[in-house]
């Protein structure tokens, strides 16, 4: 099999996507298959970047299985997981994560600003950027502060994610396995998620330009051609079960035989801006200033008021700034 060793393919915008196959309909060959093509891809990438590697390691299943094939060809990886742990699901998911490090002998390192320090990280981010959209900024902020991480622990290699994996394999989207049609629903699904999101032509075409010297290190592992022709013939009843209840029970039980304790694999994942925490500490962020600004002269407390009223305070002093002419 012959893989790509560049960051991403942008696949949607290179071809049509075609209808899938699906005719992998059982687990032996589609492991065979992931497995193949993971070590083949990750191999092409070391091969290129033959510095000390980085995966973000995020606590789901996707970075984990990555981490667990990783793990086969270096030994020297930095895993690195962004995580506001005061979330209770970023609190698993970092635990998890440290567990899986563990395990593989890898280091791990968390990131997880906090106050003054995760405002500041925001606001360089939203100026890269030049948006104040919530998922990019904290997709980006993520980024951001594992770049800086990698480059104060002098892993000069290629910086791996797992994005891509929900697009192809239908992660967090729910499958009606009593309809007649289901088949050719998950692969309208799929379709659309590939065109949406393997295009350069996104919100911000220039994303990781903005973000980090060097964005062709920033390996998106299953955004290439040979990932979307091998999810195109995985049958949906192999990658969630027989009743397609199982969000990619494949990439779980393949981890599982990897050697991953089967309990760190089950666990379930948003995507990274809310299960990191990021958006409940933005919320958090955003009543403590309210907070200084309203001292007592308020009939509720921003710290704890509903989250309505912290959403209208907002406008109503984006309203005030403007009338100041600020």
């Amino acid at each position: 099999m012959a893989v790509t060793d560049k960051d991403c393919e942008y696949v949607a915008d290179e071809r049509s996507i075609e209808p899938g196959t699906y005719d992998i309909t059982e687990y032996v060959p589609a492991k065979q298959g992931i497995l193949d093509y993971l070590r083949t891809r990750l191999e092409a990438v070391l091969e290129r970047w033959p510095g000390r590697p980085v995966l973000m390691l995020s606590g789901g299943v996707d970075s984990i299985l990555i981490a667990a094939v990783l793990a086969q060809l270096r030994t020297d990886v930095l895993a690195v997981s962004f995580s506001q742990d005061s979330s209770p699901q970023a609190a698993e998911e970092t635990r998890v994560a440290r567990e899986v490090a563990h395990a593989l002998g890898f280091e791990h390192h968390v990131v997880a600003p906090r106050g003054e320090a995760l405002e500041s990280l925001l606001k360089e981010t939203v100026e890269r950027l030049d948006s104040a959209e919530p998922w990019e900024v904290l997709s980006g902020a993520i980024l951001v502060a594992v770049d800086k991480l990698r480059q104060e622990h002098g892993a000069d290699g290629a910086l791996i994610t797992g994005a891509g994996a929900d697009a192809l394999f239908l992660g967090g989207k729910d499958i009606d396995e009593t309809a007649e049609d289901y088949l050719s629903q998950w692969d309208a699904q799929v379709r659309q998620g590939i065109e949406a999101n393997f295009t350069r032509e996104r919100f911000i075409p220039d994303f990781y330009e903005r973000l980090i010297a060097q964005p062709e290190r920033h390996i998106q592992v299953w955004q290439t051609h040979e990932a979307v022709d091998l999810a195109l013939r995985i049958h949906p009843r192999v990658t969630r079960g027989a009743d397609l209840g199982q969000d990619k029970g494949l990439f779980r039980r393949i981890a599982a035989d990897l050697g991953i304790n089967p309990a760190l694999v089950q666990t379930t994942k948003n995507p990274m801006q809310v299960s990191s925490g990021g958006l409940e500490a933005i919320v958090t962020l955003a009543r403590e200033q309210l907070a200084r600004r309203a001292g007592e002269k308020t009939y509720s407390d921003p710290l704890d008021e509903p989250l309505e009223f912290t959403v209208a305070r907002l406008f109503l002093a984006q309203l005030e700034r403007q009338t100041l002419g600020e």
